[in-house]
């Protein structure tokens, strides 16, 4: 369902023109924070948005009105939460005893909500965004569940734009592009995705899930990696949790473009903890290219890192490199970095994956991918910032 929610106190219009050339009978104000499900949403002349609501507003009962598009954010979700034992949304994710009263607000089981958003967070808590109400007495809308409490079904991609930028129809300078190739788009604009990958030149590559800006009907554009961020599972990506690796199947392997032999059991960083046997599964996934292994050493430099951050504690890797029929066997995004060799699923034992990634978070920042399920952690090097949660 497609659903509008008011970031700035606006007004909606009966024509897209500047309020002060409105009537008073040609407006209607709505206050920040109000959330409304719509029918359609269309771009259209002077930053406006022409909105179908399902339901009437304003003297008049009008459905179809304009809005100054940068004061709302409009989004189609189809994540749905489903409460399965009552329990306590929370403003911090820690014990409701730890809490006042003003931070936390009581769900009944069987309450349903549609989310924007969601991600781990630690204590076995997932970090909600919902989109279709307002709680608590101050109607926030972001909130912290309990994870045996509630069940999420469904996935989108959130884009969020960090800095003003520009998004370009090809990764270059914005200086070699004309006019035409290239749109500012404002920090804190919001932009539901179908898909990221990592383009040349410090790029990433967006297919948007709809038109978003003014005469332009492109969906496919570049923008630059630091000026954004990602959060949300792409709805092919639910890989199965897969069991470490095998009994190695020989004592060595032969890598692409590479001379001799790398023993399974050598470390892949000199004096590291973590060998050619656990990247390649026990040498039973051999990489197709050197990019790959260069991708294997990059991400080991990461885990190296990792283990240090975790306390040293030994990690039991799950799944590293993937060969492409691999990859579609276990249910892998089409895109995914496992492919690239620069993906790592892991546990860390002792801790719960969703307090692996609260500890990692922030950190890794704007280096890559991270991710967590209730059995194991995702990290990966794709040097841009993506979260998001697989809901299992």
């Amino acid at each position: 369902m497609k659903k509008l929610k008011v970031v700035s106190d606006t007004q909606f219009k009966q024509r897209p023109e500047l309020s002060n050339n409105l009537s008073r009978q040609e407006k209607v104000f709505v206050p920040n924070g109000t959330g409304f499900d719509l029918t359609t949403s269309d771009v259209v002349r002077g930053g406006h948005l022409k909105v179908t609501l399902t339901k009437p507003l304003g003297p008049a009962q009008q459905t179809v009105w304009y809005v100054y598009k940068p004061d709302v954010r409009v989004y189609d979700t189809n994540i749905k939460l489903t409460i399965v034992s009552d329990t306590l949304f929370k403003q911090r994710p820690v014990l409701s005893t730890q809490l006042s009263e003003r931070e936390k607000f009581f769900v009944p089981n069987g309450t349903e909500y549609y989310l924007q958003s969601y991600l781990p967070a630690e204590g076995q808590h997932v970090r909600i965004a919902i989109a279709n109400a307002f709680l608590g007495p101050e109607n926030r809308t972001t909130w912290y569940a309990y994870k045996p409490d509630i069940r999420i079904v469904g996935d989108t991609i959130t884009l969020t734009v960090t800095s003003d930028t520009l998004f370009k129809t090809s990764p270059q300078l914005s200086s070699k592009l004309s006019n035409s190739d290239k749109v500012f788009v404002k920090n804190t604009t919001e932009l539901e995705l179908i898909s990221h990958e990592l383009a040349p030149s410090n790029h990433v590559k967006l297919e948007l899930a709809e038109p978003s800006f003014n005469n332009r009907s492109e969906l496919i554009w570049y923008a630059y990696k630091p000026d954004i961020q990602i959060e949300g599972n792409e709805k092919e990506n639910q890989p199965k949790n897969e069991t470490p690796r095998p009994k190695p199947s020989g004592p060595y392997v032969k890598l692409p473009g590479f001379q001799g032999n790398f023993y399974l059991s050598n470390p892949i960083i000199p004096g590291g903890n973590f060998t050619w046997g656990e990247a390649t599964h026990g040498g039973s996934r051999i990489p197709v290219n050197r990019n790959v292994v260069y991708g294997i050493i990059r991400i080991a430099r990461v885990m190296e890192e990792v283990r240090d951050r975790l306390g040293g504690r030994p990690i039991t890797i799950n799944s590293w490199y993937r060969d492409p029929v691999t990859n579609r066997r276990v249910g892998g995004a089409s895109r995914s970095r496992h492919l690239n060799g620069d993906a790592v699923d892991f546990v860390a034992p002792g801790l719960h994956p969703y307090d692996v990634y609260d500890r990692l978070n922030r950190w890794w920042g704007s280096k890559g991918g991270l991710a967590s399920a209730t059995v194991f952690t995702h990290i990966d090097a794709r040097g841009y910032y993506a979260r998001w949660s697989y809901g299992f």
